[in-house]
Protein backbone atom coordinates (compact mmCIF):
# COMPACT_ATOMS: atom_id res chain seq x y z
CA UNK A 1 0.00 0.00 0.00
CA UNK A 2 0.94 4.15 0.00
CA UNK A 3 3.11 4.65 2.81
CA UNK A 4 2.42 8.95 3.61
CA UNK A 5 3.89 11.30 5.36
CA UNK A 6 2.33 11.54 9.39
CA UNK A 7 -0.47 14.22 8.94
CA UNK A 8 1.71 16.35 11.32
CA UNK A 9 4.50 16.67 9.35
CA UNK A 10 2.83 17.17 5.97
CA UNK A 11 0.53 19.77 7.38
CA UNK A 12 4.14 21.50 8.57
CA UNK A 13 5.47 21.11 5.07
CA UNK A 14 2.28 23.36 3.26
CA UNK A 15 1.64 25.11 6.27
CA UNK A 16 5.45 26.42 6.33
CA UNK A 17 5.22 27.11 2.56
CA UNK A 18 1.90 29.32 2.50
CA UNK A 19 3.80 30.81 5.52
CA UNK A 20 6.62 32.32 3.44
CA UNK A 21 3.68 34.27 1.67
CA UNK A 22 0.88 35.14 3.71
CA UNK A 23 0.69 36.08 7.31
CA UNK A 24 0.71 33.73 10.23
CA UNK A 25 -2.90 31.88 10.09
CA UNK A 26 -5.49 33.19 12.38
CA UNK A 27 -7.05 30.85 15.13
CA UNK A 28 -10.06 30.64 13.12
CA UNK A 29 -8.02 29.51 10.00
CA UNK A 30 -6.33 26.57 11.70
CA UNK A 31 -8.83 24.26 11.18
CA UNK A 32 -9.75 24.82 7.86
CA UNK A 33 -5.98 24.43 6.86
CA UNK A 34 -5.97 20.98 8.81
CA UNK A 35 -8.83 19.94 7.15
CA UNK A 36 -7.45 20.39 3.76
CA UNK A 37 -4.08 19.04 4.48
CA UNK A 38 -5.86 15.51 5.36
CA UNK A 39 -8.47 15.76 2.64
CA UNK A 40 -5.51 16.74 -0.31
CA UNK A 41 -2.91 13.83 2.33
CA UNK A 42 -5.72 11.21 1.34
CA UNK A 43 -6.62 12.24 -2.02
CA UNK A 44 -2.50 11.64 -3.40
CA UNK A 45 -2.89 7.88 -1.44
CA UNK A 46 -6.10 6.92 -3.51
CA UNK A 47 -4.53 8.35 -6.65
CA UNK A 48 -1.50 6.40 -6.21
CA UNK A 49 -3.26 3.58 -4.87
CA UNK A 50 -5.62 3.37 -7.85
CA UNK A 51 -2.57 3.65 -10.50
CA UNK A 52 -2.67 1.04 -13.13
CA UNK A 53 1.39 0.21 -12.77
CA UNK A 54 3.99 -2.11 -11.65
CA UNK A 55 6.03 -2.12 -8.73
CA UNK A 56 6.64 1.09 -7.45
CA UNK A 57 8.75 2.15 -4.60
CA UNK A 58 10.45 4.79 -3.10
CA UNK A 59 9.84 8.22 -1.98
CA UNK A 60 9.76 11.73 -3.79
CA UNK A 61 9.61 15.24 -3.40
CA UNK A 62 6.40 16.23 -4.78
CA UNK A 63 5.58 20.10 -5.78
CA UNK A 64 2.09 20.73 -6.86
CA UNK A 65 0.64 23.91 -8.02
CA UNK A 66 -3.24 24.32 -7.86
CA UNK A 67 -4.69 27.23 -9.60
CA UNK A 68 -7.87 29.57 -8.16
CA UNK A 69 -10.65 26.48 -8.90
CA UNK A 70 -8.25 24.31 -6.78
CA UNK A 71 -7.13 22.08 -9.80
CA UNK A 72 -3.80 20.94 -11.15
CA UNK A 73 -1.51 23.30 -12.91
CA UNK A 74 1.89 22.00 -11.92
CA UNK A 75 2.94 18.93 -10.39
CA UNK A 76 6.45 18.09 -10.65
CA UNK A 77 8.07 15.10 -8.57
CA UNK A 78 12.04 15.42 -7.59
CA UNK A 79 14.47 13.28 -5.77
CA UNK A 80 13.97 13.60 -2.18
CA UNK A 81 16.60 14.93 0.52
CA UNK A 82 17.82 11.52 2.30
CA UNK A 83 16.44 11.83 5.69
CA UNK A 84 13.12 11.14 3.78
CA UNK A 85 15.10 8.24 2.16
CA UNK A 86 15.87 6.98 5.26
CA UNK A 87 12.30 6.68 6.20
CA UNK A 88 11.77 3.98 4.40
CA UNK A 89 13.04 0.34 5.39
CA UNK A 90 16.75 -0.48 4.16
CA UNK A 91 15.66 -3.45 2.71
CA UNK A 92 12.44 -2.65 0.59
CA UNK A 93 14.18 -2.57 -3.20
CA UNK A 94 13.67 0.93 -4.42
CA UNK A 95 11.88 1.08 -8.13
CA UNK A 96 13.97 3.55 -10.96
CA UNK A 97 13.25 6.64 -9.78
CA UNK A 98 12.31 8.16 -13.35
CA UNK A 99 9.36 5.38 -13.38
CA UNK A 100 8.49 6.30 -9.92
CA UNK A 101 8.13 9.86 -10.53
CA UNK A 102 6.65 9.47 -13.88
CA UNK A 103 4.00 7.58 -12.32
CA UNK A 104 3.07 9.99 -9.27
CA UNK A 105 2.98 13.14 -11.27
CA UNK A 106 0.89 11.68 -13.61
CA UNK A 107 -1.33 10.73 -10.90
CA UNK A 108 -0.97 13.75 -9.23
CA UNK A 109 -2.40 15.70 -12.63
CA UNK A 110 -5.25 13.46 -12.45
CA UNK A 111 -6.18 13.73 -8.74
CA UNK A 112 -9.29 15.55 -7.36
CA UNK A 113 -8.21 17.87 -4.60
CA UNK A 114 -10.52 19.26 -2.16
CA UNK A 115 -10.89 23.08 -2.35
CA UNK A 116 -7.70 24.67 -1.11
CA UNK A 117 -8.88 27.82 1.80
CA UNK A 118 -9.04 31.14 1.16
CA UNK A 119 -6.41 31.59 4.19
CA UNK A 120 -3.66 28.97 2.04
CA UNK A 121 -3.84 31.31 -0.87
CA UNK A 122 -1.65 34.02 -2.59
CA UNK A 123 -2.69 37.01 -3.84
CA UNK A 124 -3.68 35.55 -7.44
CA UNK A 125 -5.34 32.57 -5.97
CA UNK A 126 -3.33 30.09 -6.10
CA UNK A 127 -1.16 28.02 -3.88
CA UNK A 128 2.21 26.06 -3.98
CA UNK A 129 2.35 22.94 -2.19
CA UNK A 130 5.88 21.04 -1.29
CA UNK A 131 5.92 17.74 0.78
CA UNK A 132 7.78 14.22 0.42
CA UNK A 133 5.57 11.45 -0.73
CA UNK A 134 6.14 7.62 0.14
CA UNK A 135 5.25 5.15 -2.12
CA UNK A 136 4.97 1.24 -1.19
CA UNK A 137 3.44 -0.98 -4.14
CA UNK A 138 5.17 -4.12 -3.88
CA UNK A 139 5.30 -6.36 -6.99
CA UNK A 140 3.27 -8.96 -5.35
CA UNK A 141 0.24 -6.47 -5.14
CA UNK A 142 0.81 -4.86 -8.25
CA UNK A 143 1.31 -8.48 -10.39
CA UNK A 144 -1.45 -8.08 -13.28
CA UNK A 145 -3.80 -11.21 -12.04
CA UNK A 146 -4.63 -9.57 -8.69
CA UNK A 147 -8.40 -8.73 -8.07
CA UNK A 148 -6.95 -5.19 -7.06
CA UNK A 149 -4.66 -4.84 -9.98
CA UNK A 150 -7.48 -5.73 -12.51
CA UNK A 151 -9.58 -3.57 -10.52
CA UNK A 152 -7.64 -0.74 -11.41
CA UNK A 153 -6.99 -1.89 -15.12
CA UNK A 154 -10.43 -2.07 -15.64
CA UNK A 155 -10.81 1.65 -13.95
CA UNK A 156 -8.53 3.06 -16.26
CA UNK A 157 -10.27 0.81 -19.85
CA UNK A 158 -13.41 2.18 -18.99
CA UNK A 159 -11.42 6.45 -18.49
CA UNK A 160 -10.14 5.49 -21.82
CA UNK A 161 -13.08 4.25 -23.49
CA UNK A 162 -16.03 6.53 -22.06
CA UNK A 163 -14.18 9.94 -20.72
CA UNK A 164 -10.39 10.66 -21.84
CA UNK A 165 -12.03 12.51 -24.87
CA UNK A 166 -15.34 13.35 -23.10
CA UNK A 167 -15.69 17.49 -22.44
CA UNK A 168 -16.76 17.90 -18.58
CA UNK A 169 -17.91 21.48 -17.05
CA UNK A 170 -18.00 19.54 -13.95
CA UNK A 171 -16.59 17.39 -11.13
CA UNK A 172 -17.78 13.90 -9.88
CA UNK A 173 -18.08 10.48 -9.77
CA UNK A 174 -19.42 7.81 -12.17
CA UNK A 175 -20.59 4.07 -11.34
CA UNK A 176 -20.47 1.61 -14.23
CA UNK A 177 -22.67 -1.94 -14.77
CA UNK A 178 -22.31 -3.97 -17.38
CA UNK A 179 -23.78 -7.36 -19.00
CA UNK A 180 -21.87 -9.08 -21.69
CA UNK A 181 -22.04 -11.92 -23.93
CA UNK A 182 -19.49 -14.09 -23.96
CA UNK A 183 -17.61 -12.27 -26.79
CA UNK A 184 -17.75 -9.25 -24.83
CA UNK A 185 -20.29 -7.44 -26.95
CA UNK A 186 -22.10 -5.36 -24.35
CA UNK A 187 -25.71 -5.96 -23.74
CA UNK A 188 -26.83 -3.94 -21.12
CA UNK A 189 -25.34 -0.85 -18.91
CA UNK A 190 -25.85 1.58 -16.57
CA UNK A 191 -23.46 4.38 -15.94
CA UNK A 192 -24.74 6.97 -13.18
CA UNK A 193 -23.00 9.89 -12.06
CA UNK A 194 -23.40 11.46 -8.66
CA UNK A 195 -21.08 14.39 -6.33
CA UNK A 196 -17.13 13.95 -5.18
CA UNK A 197 -16.52 14.14 -2.03
CA UNK A 198 -14.44 16.52 -2.51
CA UNK A 199 -15.78 18.78 -4.06
CA UNK A 200 -19.85 17.95 -3.77
CA UNK A 201 -20.71 22.00 -4.67
CA UNK A 202 -18.70 21.82 -8.27
CA UNK A 203 -21.16 18.36 -9.37
CA UNK A 204 -23.97 18.88 -11.77
CA UNK A 205 -26.63 16.45 -12.90
CA UNK A 206 -25.84 16.63 -16.38
CA UNK A 207 -28.46 14.42 -18.45
CA UNK A 208 -27.04 14.71 -21.64
CA UNK A 209 -23.33 13.66 -20.36
CA UNK A 210 -25.10 10.64 -18.72
CA UNK A 211 -26.72 9.66 -21.61
CA UNK A 212 -23.34 9.76 -23.71
CA UNK A 213 -21.70 7.70 -21.59
CA UNK A 214 -24.28 5.35 -21.63
CA UNK A 215 -24.47 5.19 -25.37
CA UNK A 216 -20.78 5.01 -25.20
CA UNK A 217 -20.63 1.98 -23.23
CA UNK A 218 -23.44 0.05 -25.18
CA UNK A 219 -21.35 0.18 -28.14
CA UNK A 220 -17.71 -0.99 -26.06
CA UNK A 221 -16.18 -4.30 -27.15
CA UNK A 222 -15.58 -5.65 -23.77
CA UNK A 223 -13.07 -8.80 -24.75
CA UNK A 224 -10.07 -6.62 -24.41
CA UNK A 225 -11.10 -5.89 -21.14
CA UNK A 226 -8.40 -6.79 -18.12
CA UNK A 227 -9.53 -9.92 -16.22
CA UNK A 228 -12.81 -10.24 -18.83
CA UNK A 229 -14.59 -13.62 -18.17
CA UNK A 230 -17.73 -14.78 -18.80
CA UNK A 231 -19.58 -17.42 -16.61
CA UNK A 232 -20.68 -21.17 -17.30
CA UNK A 233 -23.47 -19.22 -18.90
CA UNK A 234 -21.62 -17.44 -21.48
CA UNK A 235 -22.41 -13.87 -19.70
CA UNK A 236 -20.60 -11.74 -17.88
CA UNK A 237 -21.11 -9.01 -15.71
CA UNK A 238 -19.02 -6.47 -13.81
CA UNK A 239 -18.82 -2.79 -12.21
CA UNK A 240 -16.38 0.21 -12.16
CA UNK A 241 -16.20 3.70 -10.52
CA UNK A 242 -14.49 6.24 -12.19
CA UNK A 243 -13.55 10.03 -11.32
CA UNK A 244 -13.93 12.76 -13.35
CA UNK A 245 -13.17 16.48 -13.96
CA UNK A 246 -12.24 19.12 -16.84
CA UNK A 247 -8.67 19.17 -16.05
CA UNK A 248 -8.50 15.28 -16.41
CA UNK A 249 -10.08 15.03 -19.84
CA UNK A 250 -7.48 14.38 -22.67
CA UNK A 251 -4.99 12.63 -19.97
CA UNK A 252 -3.63 9.64 -20.58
Amino acid sequence: MFRSLSPAIVAAAIIALAGCQNRPAPEADKQPRQTFVSDMQQALKLGIATADTDKQVGVVMLDVKLDQHSAPISCKASKAPMKYEKVLPADLTRSDFKALASMVEAQCWKTIYPVVPKSMRDEDGTVAIRAPLFVDLPAAAQAPDTPRRQANAQREFFWQHLFREQPVNSIGRASLYYEANAQGKVQGCLVQIYPHPNRPDDFRLDGKLQAELNSRCMALDLSSLPGFKADMHGKAEGYSELEYAPWKVGRL
